[in-house]
């Protein structure tokens, strides 16, 4: 009985050996098959900043609010994506109490793109609003909601 168990005991000890080196070769996940480090993933296309803004000086949002009045003349949404892996599209989709109201497209550029969209506003434009920032497949990255005020 002694000399069974020493054989099974030895067994499993070789092939537990076996399974680690096997890994070793092809990676805890089996997939690696050339060896060597595994490939990193692309990167992602990134929305980093979306704020909606009165102005902009030098591409930066000047005065960030959620409140904006109709004497200002118009009401601006930034956008800033990093990183940007290719050219690629996105949209700003404004809406004005839940009724499309404007669709802007804007092209990105590799490695890093900020840019932006404006409407004028008019006394008939109070009420809420808001901008939802996608790509050309309706994937929304953000919405952003903000109010215009006599």
């Amino acid at each position: 009985m002694k000399r069974i168990w020493n054989t099974c005991t030895s067994l499993c000890l070789v092939f537990t050996i076996l399974f680690c080196f096997a890994q070793d070769i092809h990676g805890a996940d089996g997939d690696n098959r050339g060896g060597g480090p595994l490939p990193e993933k692309p990167p992602r296309l990134t929305l980093l900043k979306a704020v909606m803004c009165e102005g902009l000086e030098d591409l930066n949002p000047e005065n960030e609010t959620i409140v904006f009045s109709v004497a200002l003349g118009s009401v601006i949404c930034f956008t800033a994506f990093d990183p940007v892996p290719e050219k690629t599209v996105v949209y700003h989709h404004w809406f004005k109490r839940d009724q499309p109201d404007k669709k802007v497209k804007l092209t990105l550029k590799p490695p890093k793109w900020s840019s932006f969209s404006k409407i004028r506003i008019r006394n008939m434009d109070v009420g809420p609003w808001r901008v939802e920032i996608t790509d050309s497949k309706g994937k929304i990255f953000r919405t952003l909601r903000f109010s215009v005020t006599e």
